[in-house]
């Protein structure tokens, strides 16, 4: 019979979250690259960490939604579950009457957002603005 100690579960378990976090910071830096730049590598790396922990506090597990949560801290900040102004967005998350599973993607809904959301690319921001422009005059 083969017995797994809580020892060994430990160090799987946090081999598990680092390949997680490192997979996660290639993900943001293509999606979010002047996020990403403004942190800086460990700048990006503190608020990943940041998001599995704040995840985890709230009793959210699933990749998926761990993965909203980063999501939120870059478009929001890492605190963004703290302002008021962001009260009614994001309540779910304090909901403990709802499954853990479905209060990230309920909380993404409020802001209007969806999984893989992008940041814009300068060059579709700069056709935006252009268009502004011509709208304007």
């Amino acid at each position: 019979m083969l017995i797994i100690r809580e020892a060994q579960m430990r160090v799987f378990r946090e081999q598990q979250i680092q390949e997680f976090e490192n997979g996660r910071f290639r993900e943001l830096a293509d999606r979010f690259p002047r996020k990403c730049a403004e942190l800086g590598e460990s700048g990006t790396a503190a608020l990943i960490k940041a998001g599995v922990a704040k995840s985890f506090g709230l009793g959210i597990v699933g990749e998926e939604d761990v993965e909203g949560m980063i999501d939120l801290m870059m478009i929001h900040g890492p605190d963004f579950d703290e302002l008021e102004e962001f009260a009614y967005e994001t309540q779910p998350l304090r909901d403990d009457d709802l499954p853990a599973d479905a209060r990230v993607q309920l909380t993404m809904a409020r802001f209007g957002l969806k999984p893989g959301f992008r940041e814009e690319a300068p060059e579709e921001a700069l056709e935006d603005e252009e268009t502004d422009e011509l709208r304007d005059s």
